[in-house]
C-alpha cells in the first residue's frame, strides 16, 4: 500500500490590479486567492482559485470552510491516484462548490505530478507545444484608452485580444474601431459582454462591429438565455463564444443541442480539470472548438494552465494566461519563463507545474 494523503490545507489573500480591471459588471482594484495544498509521502501539491464576485459563485470565506471543513476532511487518507474515489468522496462531503474544488483538484494533480517526477502536462495527456503564446485583454474604458491597452498588449507580442464590452451599440463600436486602427487587421479580435446584453442588443452591435473584422463575441447574453444564445447563432453577423453559460459537460450538451455557441472559452478555475476534460470531449464530439480563458490567476495558476493550454492541439483562440501582467503578484513567489515574445510562456519540464519559487 502506497503513501496516503496526510494534510489538505487551504488559505487566501488578496493582491492589487496593475492598474483597475472592468468588465460590464465590476471594476476590480484588488482580487482575492485561495491556495490549496495537498501532502503526501512528504510532498505537497499546490493549486489556486480566484474569488472575483460578479462571476465567481463563491467567496473567500466559503472556499476556505469548503476546503478546510468538509473537502479536505473527506480525501484525507485516501490514495491520491484515487482519482474517481477521490472526485466520490468530495462529492458526497459537500455537492457544487467548483471553485474550491478545482483549486483541491489542481494541488492534486500537481501533487501526483511530483510523486511520479513528471511535468504535470504529461498527466493531462501530453504536451503539443513547447511555448504558449498569448492574448492580451483590454479591460472596459473609453474607446481612447482602450485603444491604448490594445496597443499595449501587441507592443509585448499578443497574437490576439479580448475585447470587453457594455451594452451601448455606438460605443461598442467606436471602441472596436479604435481597438482595429491601434492594432492593425493580423491579431485576432475578440469581444466579451459578461452577460450584459440583450438579444436584440447583442444583435444590433454585431452589426455595427462586424466590419471591423471581429473574431467572435463571446457571452453577449446573461448565461441563462440559451434562446437568445441560439438566435445570435442563427442570426447574428459574428460567431458567439459560451462562458457563462458553461460551466459543466452537462452546460456543454444543453449548448450544443440548443445550437448555442459556436465555440466554448474553458476555464479551470469554474469547472476544475477533471470537468473541463469532459466539457471538451463533448466539444470534440460535436465538432465545437474551444480556447483556454483565465480568470486572473497569480503566476501558480498561471503555471497550471499553461500545462493545460500545452496539450490543446488547435485552440479557438491563443490563452489569456495574462494574471501576472496584470496583477501584481509579491506573495506567490512562483516565476514563469518566457518564450520567443515578450507576452509568451515556456512550457515547464521540471516535476509537478515546474516554475522557479
Amino acid at each position: 500500500m502506497g503513501d496516503r494523503i496526510s494534510a489538505v490545507s487551504a488559505r487566501a489573500f488578496e493582491l492589487p490590479f496593475v492598474t483597475p480591471f472592468q468588465n460590464s459588471k465590476v471594476r476590480f482594484e484588488r482580487i482575492s486567492y485561495v491556495w490549496v495544498e495537498v501532502s503526501c509521502g512528504g510532498i505537497t501539491g499546490r493549486g489556486e482559485a480566484t474569488a472575483m464576485p460578479g462571476y465567481s459563485p463563491e467567496t473567500v470565506p466559503s472556499m476556505l470552510a469548503a476546503v478546510n471543513d468538509y473537502l479536505g476532511p473527506a480525501i484525507r487518507g485516501m490514495d491520491p491516484f484515487a482519482e474517481t474515489g477521490l472526485e466520490a468522496a468530495g462529492a458526497a462531503a459537500l455537492p457544487g462548490n467548483p471553485y474550491a474544488r478545482s483549486a483541491l483538484e489542481m494541488a492534486l494533480l500537481e501533487l501526483r505530478a511530483k510523486l511520479l517526477g513528471v511535468p504535470a502536462h504529461v498527466l493531462l495527456g501530453g504536451a503539443c507545444h513547447e511555448e504558449i503564446r498569448l492574448g492580451g485583454i483590454v479591460s472596459y474604458d473609453t474607446p481612447e484608452r482602450m485603444a491604448a491597452q490594445a496597443r499595449w498588449w501587441a507592443d509585448k507580442g499578443a497574437v490576439a485580444l479580448q475585447v470587453k464590452l457594455i451594452r451601448e451599440r455606438a460605443r461598442s463600436a467606436a471602441t472596436v474601431a479604435a481597438v482595429r486602427e491601434a492594432v492593425g487587421r493580423d491579431i485576432v479580435v475578440g469581444v466579451d459582454g459578461n452577460g450584459s446584453f440583450t438579444p436584440l442588443e447583442a444583435l444590433r452591435t454585431m452589426e455595427a462591429i462586424a466590419p471591423y473584422g471581429v473574431d467572435f463575441f463571446e457571452q453577449p447574453v446573461p448565461a441563462a438565455d440559451l434562446g437568445g444564445m441560439a438566435l445570435l447563432v442563427r442570426k447574428g453577423a459574428i460567431p458567439v463564444v459560451a462562458d457563462e453559460s458553461l460551466w459543466t459537460a452537462r452546460d456543454a450538451l444543453r449548448l450544443r443541442d440548443a445550437g448555442a455557441a459556436h465555440g466554448f472559452n474553458l476555464k479551470l478555475a469554474k469547472s476544475g480539470i477533471v470537468e473541463t476534460r469532459r466539457i471538451m470531449a463533448v466539444a470534440d464530439a460535436a465538432g465545437i472548438p474551444y480556447g483556454l480563458g483565465t480568470m486572473l490567476e497569480t503566476g501558480l495558476g498561471t503555471l497550471a494552465n499553461v500545462h493545460f493550454a500545452a496539450t490543446l492541439r488547435a485552440p479557438l483562440f491563443p490563452a489569456e494566461a495574462v494574471g501576472p501582467w496584470m496583477v501584481r503578484d509579491d506573495v506567490s513567489g512562483v516565476r514563469l519563463a518566457r518564450g520567443s515574445v515578450e507576452l509568451s510562456w515556456l512550457v515547464p519540464s521540471g516535476p509537478g507545474w515546474g516554475g522557479s519559487l
